[in-house]
This record gives C-alpha cells, structure tokens and sequence, in this order.
C-alpha cells in the first residue's frame, strides 16, 4: 500500500486540499496524518472533516490536545493560545472530543508514527538532534519511524556502527541494516528555507519499501485569518506604520550620533544597519517570567555566530531589565532566560546583530516568545 504521511496542517485547509490531490495523482491509497490538525490556521472545522472524509489514520499533535482540553493552551505562546481558544470555541464539544480521542501513537505498514517523540508521546518533545535520534532509537524497535513537530523535513539514519546522522530531505528504500527516523514537514504551515516555502509531506510504499518527498508551493494567504473586521485590520495597520515610524526615527537619531563631527551631522544609515539584523518586540504581562528566542541558525561552514540583545521596556520606553547572549548554532530548545523585573517591565525588544560588520549570518528562524515557567517549546 501507498501511504501519503502528512504532519501540521494546522487549520489550512487550502494547503491541505492541494497535497491530497497530489497525493492521490502519486498513487497514495491511504492517508496518515502526524498530528497538529488544529492550530494557528483559518479552518479548523474544514480541515477535520476533509480528514475524516478521506477516512485518515490520525494522531493527535500538542495542538490538537490543547483545543481539545487534554493539556493546557497556558504554556503556549501568545499566537498560539490565541489560536487554541478560538478553534475550541468554533470546534463545539464534538469536535474536541473527536480530537481527544486520538492515539499518540499509531503503526502502519511497518511503520510507526508520533507527533513529537516516542520516549513519551504525550509530552511532545521535538526531535532535533543526533542524541534526541537517539534517546527515540532506543525506545522503539521499528525500522521505520514517522514524526512531525518541528515542521522541517529530515532524516535521522543509524546503522550497524550505532553512528546517528542528519540528513536533509531525499528519497531512499529501507535498508535492513538501517533504522530510520523520517519527519515529513508541514502541510499548512511550513517554515520558509533560502527565501521560499514549501508544503512537504512523503509518500511511503511499504511493498517496495520506498521512501518519497513531496514538495508543493505554499501561499501565505492561506494561513490569515478569515472574517475578521475591517476595524481590527485597521488597528493592526495603523500599529503596523506607527512601529515603523517610530523606527525610522530611532534610525536617524542613532546615524546623527554615529556621524557627528566638528558640528557637523551628516546621516549615515549603514552605521547602524550593516550590524543590525533583525528586531523583534513583544508586549510583556507580569506573569511572564521566562523568554525563550526560538532562534534558529544556520550551522554550515561559512556562516558566522550572532549576538543577541534583550532590553525589556517599561511604559514609556526606558530600560528597566538587559542582558546579552551569543548563539552560535540554535536558542530554541527552552525559555531560559528568567525577567527579573517582570512587575516593572511592559515590553521586551530583543535585537540579533552581527558581531563583525563582514560576518556572514543566515537565521533560519526567529520567534521570541514568553512564558510562565521554563519549558520546551
């Protein structure tokens, strides 16, 4: 049988219709879908039922146990509780308990799968390193293991020496002297790579023992919210110029004390951009009490560590809280760093600059978030 494996749909039905109709142009037979049906998305009623409608082997995804009440939506990020609240709400009773229902395990063809991990389903860890490979190796004995989660397509590869290996995404046929650990990506809400994105998802035959990854063009539109009033699309435009009015400003401002000289003050924007890389701001609550960067760097040879700046804000914009970090490789695996002066704080801007004006930085992911007690993400 020809089995399409599908992971975080996350409520897009758009995305989801497109990858079943290539699915079965490829000859899937059956879906199996990794979990995170809900979540973030627009749709999340539609994609359930085009799920069902297409009879799926489903398991459940922290997202999905989150609108369904198996776990709380209170250690989520500010997005994604959102999300939880307003799919539950939308979803009705039988819907979450349609999604409460749903294994955390589940074994196909050979197969298993998971949303997170295998070491404890329920808790959701992410598989992101040779030894998270390993730690999953070692509690399962299928040859074959299916995950999502992190919504990036790999591969982790053992074999007879026990050496654990990365690798990206490409087409293989299950080897007897070999286990693998496959994560087909995201459906719905992919992470961009090199300026594009991309719906993943891969095509297992379990009679030739083959392995396929699928990749379909993604649309941004597909994950915005629908209905929404015109008045909340102002608000959100009018924040939107504010912040990069105000930013403008703090641009000239710095450039005019970078290039004064002999009385002289003569604008130079590159003084402050060549460093600069990216800012980001969140608005701070006083339960809040960890922020973790969600910061994911690209680790190939040639691309340089970056340094972090964290300034929480008070009310009008003085610095009541800052600390400095240097990442080198990946800042996403907790909410480590503790706000001491979270009952003062109203904002925190945390800054990723380059540490040479020539380094050559690649930032595959950027989401700060806050938390309200240190936890994986």
């Amino acid at each position: 049988m020809i089995y399409a494996v599908i992971s975080d749909i996350h409520a897009n039905e758009t995305a989801l219709r497109k990858v079943l109709d290539d699915a079965k142009v490829q000859g899937a037979q059956r879906i199996v879908c990794l979990g995170d049906v809900v979540g973030y998305g627009p749709q999340p009623l539609e994609t359930i039922k085009l799920l069902q409608l297409e009879n799926a082997i489903m398991i459940a995804g922290n997202h999905d146990d989150a609108v369904a009440g198996r776990v709380s939506e209170g250690d989520f990020i500010d997005l994604a509780r959102d999300a939880v609240l307003r799919h539950r709400e939308s979803l009705g009773v039988k819907m979450c308990n349609f999604l409460a229902s749903q294994p955390y395990t589940v074994e196909f063809g050979e197969a298993i799968a998971s949303h997170g991990d295998f070491t404890v389903p329920e808790k959701f860890f992410y598989i992101e390193t040779e030894e998270d490979a390993r730690a999953n190796f070692n509690a399962i004995n299928s040859r074959l293991a299916f995950v999502g989660h992190t919504h990036n397509p790999n591969i982790f590869l053992t074999g007879q020496s026990g050496a654990i290996y990365k690798i990206d995404p490409q087409d293989f046929i299950v080897e007897d002297d070999k286990r693998y650990i496959v994560n087909p990506g995201s459906v719905g809400y992919p992470r961009e790579k090199d300026g594009q994105c991309f719906s993943s998802y891969v095509l297992y035959d379990d009679e030739e023992r083959s392995v396929t990854f699928r990749s379909l063009p993604f649309a941004i539109s597909s994950v915005m919210q629908r209905g929404e009033s015109s008045s909340n699309y102002k608000k959100r435009f009018l924040g939107f110029v504010m912040t990069a009015i105000l930013a403008l400003m703090a641009i000239f401002v710095l450039c005019i004390v970078f290039n004064k000289e002999d009385g002289v003050s003569e604008i130079n924007i590159s003084a402050v951009d060549q460093l600069i890389l990216e800012e980001k701001t969140l608005k701070m609550s006083p339960e809040m009490k960890y922020l973790g960067l969600n910061l994911v760097l690209d680790n190939k040879a040639g691309f340089a560590p970056v340094n972090v700046k964290i300034e929480f804000l008070d009310e009008v914009g003085r610095v009541v809280e800052e600390d400095s970090k240097t990442v080198k490789l990946s800042s996403r695996a907790l909410s480590d760093i503790k706000v001491k002066t979270r009952d003062k704080a109203k904002r925190v801007k945390i800054t990723l600059m380059k540490q040479k004006r020539g380094d050559n930085v690649k930032i595959i992911e950027f989401a700060p978030f806050l938390s309200v007690e240190k936890k994986r993400l």
